[in-house]
């Protein structure tokens, strides 16, 4: 493949990241009843960060030992993700139970 090919890819996964972090940021600041969208949109944006790793790693772009590792890390942002998102919909089903007993 192209050298062109690999930078592009690199370039992609590193500015998806940079879009995680920055959804991160706004779904931590969002309104309850936005928070659980705003998680959705950082779970996908993981998925595809995962998924380009992949690619990466199946065009040997990245080494076995660090596509290893960013995998696990990768799979635990994203069972964090949906714990979070999780108790942001508990938390919105107890409000909405609450307020239909006023």
């Amino acid at each position: 493949m192209p050298r062109t090919a690999r930078y592009t890819t690199g370039a992609r996964i590193k500015n998806h990241f940079l879009d995680l972090l920055e959804l991160i940021y706004k779904a931590y600041y969002a309104s309850l009843e936005n928070k659980s969208g705003k998680i959705v949109e950082c779970i996908s944006k993981n998925d595809i960060i995962k998924y380009l790793l992949q690619i990466a790693f199946e065009n040997k772009f990245v080494k076995e030992k660090e596509y290893l590792e960013l995998s696990s890390k990768l799979q635990e942002v994203g069972k964090i993700l949906g714990g979070w998102k999780n108790s942001v919909e508990t938390k919105l089903n107890k409000n909405l139970l609450q307020n239909s007993k006023r």
